[in-house]
């Protein structure tokens, strides 16, 4: 439609299209017209003494037409926006400003627009936006609303297995600012009660001491959400005794419930000991479960002594006695 303008012209054009996009009462007339079908080729213009001032006018239209609305959103997809988002971010673009909300938003769309980001590499742009303070945020619960929307072929839990992203969302967690890290850990948590795969990966390439080492945050919350990954780390763990032993993490999470903290809502408090509380009583239970499937199959009570003693339950953990002889 527009092809065939002369550039100055279609300068002015878009100007008026883009102006109209300002206006919200204009946005479902915009879209009738299927003015994003229109817009967005001409984002493939490469010359010319314009380009730069016709991108700028495309790309802010389409800013004001997709914000908070999936189906326009969708709709940019389905007519290619999603590589153009990707090149104004990678070149570091002074239109990223507009490329880079967009291209978040494109998670949460839909499944189509989630497949494009996938096959045109926007989980690796997430990724590298774990880097940008401003954005990491925005990046890391965009990651997460494509795993929890990953299909049977599980193309995005294969794009996060991989080395270097694992390396980059422990590293993203480890030095996340004091400002941001209360967001951070709701992604966090959907993404490893999601996958296992990633849930042990993560916890092996150094995510466990991390998270237990944030035990003492100040904020309630925070505490209680850390508990939560820790609980979901455990529960998948390849070495739960190695995570207790080396975390001293018995003795943490008593600290938590004995502790007294002045001046936070209680109600955070009380959640916070519950879940303390539940998550001490599953690693002492599930420990004398693994004793008790040692005693009944050994046959000499000073290799059950042996057994308690590497244990890094309390000894008011030790087996009664008779239960060796039933």
């Amino acid at each position: 439609m527009f092809n065939k303008i002369e550039p100055p012209i279609l300068l002015k054009l878009l100007k008026c299209i883009n102006h109209l996009s300002t206006d919200p009462h204009c946005l479902e007339n915009l879209q009738r017209a299927d003015a994003i079908k229109y817009l967005i080729p001409n984002l493939d213009l490469k010359e010319g003494a314009f380009v730069s001032q016709i991108h700028h006018e495309v790309l802010n239209a389409l800013f004001n037409l997709c914000k908070i609305n999936k189906r326009r959103q969708e709709q940019a997809a389905e007519n290619g926006i999603i590589p153009h988002l990707m090149h104004f971010i990678m070149s570091d673009s002074p239109l990223k400003q507009y490329a880079l909300p967009l291209l978040c938003d494109m998670a949460h769309a839909s499944r189509n627009s989630r497949e494009q980001l996938r096959a045109h590499g926007g989980l690796d742009v997430y990724l590298s936006l774990l880097e940008d303070d401003l954005w990491s945020v925005t990046a890391l619960d965009s990651l997460a609303v494509c795993l929890a929307h990953d299909n049977e072929n599980r193309k995005v839990e294969q794009a996060l297995l991989k080395k270097d992203a694992v390396q980059k969302l422990v590293k993203f967690f480890q030095c996340c600012s004091e400002r941001h890290f209360l967001h951070i850990l709701e992604p966090f948590l959907k993404i490893i009660t999601k996958s296992s795969r990633i849930n042990t990966t993560l916890a092996v390439n150094g995510l466990t001491p991390l998270l237990i080492s944030r035990l003492d945050h100040p904020d309630a919350i925070a505490r209680l959400n850390l508990l939560k990954l820790i609980k979901a780390v455990y529960e998948h763990h390849p070495r739960p005794k190695q995570l207790i032993v080396e975390n001293d993490l018995p003795q943490k999470l008593q600290n938590l419930i004995e502790e007294r903290r002045d001046g936070q809502s209680s109600g955070g408090q009380v959640l916070v000991k519950q879940m303390a509380t539940s998550l001490l009583k599953a690693l002492h239970i599930n420990t004398v479960c693994k004793i008790c499937s040692v005693v009944f199959r050994l046959k000499h009570m000073d290799l059950l002594v042996e057994v308690v003693k590497f244990d890094p339950i309390p000894q008011c953990f030790f087996l009664p006695f008779n239960l060796y002889h039933q």
